[in-house]
């Protein structure tokens, strides 16, 4: 028979060429070039046509054989070998059936045994029964390919859930053989073979109450390989096994922590300006929406426009004089799952002191109060001086000029002037400290009597911002001798009476008149002397007294024999010097005989 001694070369995919391998077809001649080709994906149609035509040009060669899918690329090539040694003969692959109708060697051969052509001779020698050489030929490559065992599968691309439990089918192998036969051992290898294990044909998942599998911590995808061995012969095909892990909605959203500090931002912020961003994770990807709790105390401070974004939008003015902390919380929440998963997380906004207010003079009057709003008045500072003093630190009252910055977190300096009203150098004040000193004495009260001073406190930052205050300064006489009372008690009576007022009077039935005197003045009187009285007793209301020293009371709520004792006060205005007596005074009975001095 042609062709004996001769060999069978293979040009074909992995699976293909492996199995004939696998049957002792694979050799090398003496040049060590292979009888098969391997046809991969970056496999040129080139180098398979030299290939093929290196095949038809060896004298070691008696068949080849080749993938039809191959041979197709080619075709042109094969119709071209008109030789029956080689013979070429196309065979079917693993994803590639055979189709009879495409094969021009096999409709050659079957014309050249049909019934016209059953005589023909060749050299008068009948032509050798090539029929039965090719029929020998394709029942050879068929049991080839079909006696191994280990063929048969394919890769295996499969889905799990994560968190499934051990022993989740991932798939059914499909290979020839029976995996429970002593000819054959599978085995998995690979970066995740230990997530898998094999029950006869069938790969399970291979996980734990302690190993669970978990998407987050593995990925997406497991990967591992299946090896088959054949006699203990080590195959070179292998199955690639690649598994998704389907994601499950098993993680809570988190923030992360350094998002969620505490912020310090200026009063200054402007609203609808961005305070902070906050970020939150949810390990199984999740989209996440963010929103405050409208409920809060601070809540009317903060929104956010972009949901996704967790961007923070200040919505109302801050005022560090009002609040200086304020707390805003903020949800995270799923928006893809049924769970509608959250997370919460409270963000401590400390205000810091911005340069936003005025200075104020001290003490505050306040003359309104609104909550943490206090709006005050400057003070009207006063002192008293006498045409003698010269060259003296003059003291107001209600206290020393002073002011403070309005932003108490702050305390910018300040500087101190006299606007007005400083006569031309007789006042002078210290710019630092506000103390007033007075340079020239008065010559004349009478001409002079009081000065108005405006005294202005800037920032020394910021001179447009200041405030101004009044001082007033009046001048008074020496004063040489305090006011006394003439008596240390004044004995007063009354006539019990429906009358609402009547005055008090005092022995002989004159008017009580209870009058300090002055020797500052010629009279003994002094115009500003202004008199108080005090109840020693329970007459509290019942009695007033006038600055000219006259005593009224309330007669309609006194009764007879009641008898109280109260205390007179003279002070000074000027000088604020005071003098003190006691009025005794006495309710008698009607038509009882008044006092005889």
């Amino acid at each position: 028979m042609p062709g004996r001694g001769k060999l069978i070369a293979v040009i074909g995919d992995e699976d293909t060429c492996t199995g004939f391998l696998l049957g002792g077809v694979g050799e090398l001649n003496k040049n060590r070039k292979p009888n098969f080709l391997v046809v991969e994906k970056d496999t040129s149609i080139t180098e398979i046509e030299e290939t093929f035509k290196s095949f038809l040009a060896r004298s070691d060669i008696g068949i080849i054989l080749i993938n039809q899918f191959i041979a197709e690329m080619i075709r042109h090539a094969i119709d071209a070998h008109m030789e029956s040694i080689p013979a070429v003969l196309e065979i079917p692959s693993k994803e590639h059936p055979y189709d009879a109708s495409k094969d021009s060697i096999l409709r050659r051969a079957k014309g050249m045994f049909s019934s016209k052509c059953c005589c023909c001779c060749y050299n008068s020698t009948p032509f050798p029964p090539f029929q039965k050489y090719l029929t020998a030929l394709i029942s050879f490559v068929s049991f080839i390919y079909s006696s191994s065992l280990c063929l048969g599968g394919q890769d295996i691309f499969a889905t799990v859930r994560e968190n499934s439990p051990t022993g989740e089918i991932i798939a059914n192998l499909g290979i020839n053989g029976d995996p429970g036969a002593s000819s054959i051992r599978l085995c998995l290898t690979g970066e995740n073979a230990d997530w898998f294990y094999l029950e006869g044909r069938t790969i399970r998942l291979n996980s734990s109450f302690s190993r669970i599998l978990d998407r987050e911590v593995l990925g997406s995808v497991l990967i591992a390989a299946l090896t088959c061995y054949e006699d203990n012969i080590i195959r070179v095909c292998r199955y690639r096994i690649m598994v998704e892990i389907l994601n499950e909605n098993d993680n809570m959203p988190y923030f992360l922590e350094d998002t969620i500090q505490p912020r310090y931002i200026s009063e200054l912020l402007t609203v609808n300006s961005m305070v902070f961003t906050v970020k939150a994770r949810d390990g199984d990807g999740d989209t996440i929406t963010y929103m405050t709790d409208k409920s809060t105390a601070d809540a009317s401070y903060f929104r956010i426009d972009l949901p996704n974004s967790g961007m923070v939008i200040l919505d109302k003015p801050l005022d560090y004089e009002t609040k200086t902390q304020l707390q805003v919380v903020i949800f995270a929440v799923e928006t893809t799952t049924k769970e509608k998963y959250s997370a919460t997380a409270t963000v401590t906004v400390n205000v810091l002191d911005g340069d936003d207010q005025y200075p104020q003079f001290q003490p505050c009057a306040p003359v309104y109060v609104d909550g943490d709003h206090n709006i005050c008045t400057n003070p009207v500072y006063s002192v008293n001086i006498t045409e003698t003093d010269e060259d003296a630190v003059l003291y107001f009252s209600p206290g020393p000029i002073h002011a403070e910055d309005g932003d108490k977190d702050i305390l910018t300096p300040l500087v101190y002037s006299i606007l007005s009203g400083d006569d031309n150098g007789r006042f002078t004040i210290d710019s630092k400290t506000g103390e007033i000193s007075l340079k020239q004495r008065v010559e004349n009260r009478l001409l002079m009597p009081s000065f108005s001073l405006r005294i202005m406190a800037a920032q020394v930052n910021d001179p447009k911002k200041y405030s101004v205050a009044t001082a007033l300064v009046h001048v008074l006489s020496k004063n040489r001798f305090p006011p006394f009372f003439n008596k240390t008690v004044y004995k007063g009576f009354l006539i019990e009476s429906s009358s609402p007022a009547t005055l008090v009077t005092t022995y002989g039935n004159q008017v009580l008149v209870v009058q300090a005197i002055d020797r500052d003045f010629r009279d003994g009187i002094n115009p500003k002397i202004h008199y108080t009285m005090q109840p020693l007793t329970g007459s509290n209301k019942l009695y007033h007294i006038t600055q000219d020293g006259i005593v009224i009371a309330r007669t309609d709520r006194l009764r007879a024999f009641d008898r109280h004792i109260l205390e007179v006060i003279a002070t000074d205005e000027e000088s604020g010097e005071t003098a003190h007596a006691s009025v005794d005074i006495e309710v008698l009975q009607r038509g009882q005989p008044g006092k005889c001095s």
